[in-house]
């Protein structure tokens, strides 16, 4: 297990997990957010290919409506 904060809450999470499989977890099932590692934006077509590290700071962005 690691710990990883995500959205500033930490977590225990399975080593060697992806962004996807993480996102999968946290029921997280539509593409309707932004994630950001360590204050970097992840596109889309990155998530199964981006591994959780140890300590990462994960923030996961909805967007917002006004005017």
């Amino acid at each position: 297990m690691i710990k990883v904060s995500v959205n500033g809450q930490m977590q225990s999470i399975d080593l060697n997990i992806t962004l996807k499989q993480l996102l999968v977890n946290l029921n997280y099932t539509t593409n309707s957010f932004a994630v950001a590692i360590n204050t970097t934006f992840v596109p889309l077509d990155k998530y199964n290919t981006t591994i959780i590290n140890d300590g990462d700071t994960i923030d996961i962005l909805a967007p917002v409506q006004g005017g």
